[in-house]
């Protein structure tokens, strides 16, 4: 099907439009957004504290403890969110059919 005569309408509709026209994803936009008040959250608090683990007790600063669980909140997020190497080989079996 064609739009506005000679141009191929592409089935991704907004999304193939702002590919062409450039520039960053809301997505994109939101993480950058959500990672500087995570730095400025940290970096307001300074403050130490103790920080209670399974098996010891340690002294942190807040920034530390705010840092470090973002990370690992952020590494199991990947994880699970992450497909399988079963369903990224369907995946990429489907989209060669």
């Amino acid at each position: 099907m064609q739009a506005n005569g000679d141009q191929p309408t592409r089935a991704g509709g907004e999304r193939g439009r702002r590919a062409e026209r450039g520039g960053p994803a809301p997505r994109q936009i939101a993480v950058g957004v959500l990672a500087v008040v995570l730095v400025v959250f940290a970096a307001a608090n300074f403050k130490s504290v103790r920080v209670n683990f399974l098996l010891f007790t340690t002294q942190a600063r807040v920034v530390t403890v705010i840092l470090v669980s973002a990370l690992l909140g952020f590494g199991v997020g990947y994880v699970v969110g992450r497909p399988s190497r079963a369903e990224r080989k369907r995946m990429r079996e489907r989209k060669e059919d």
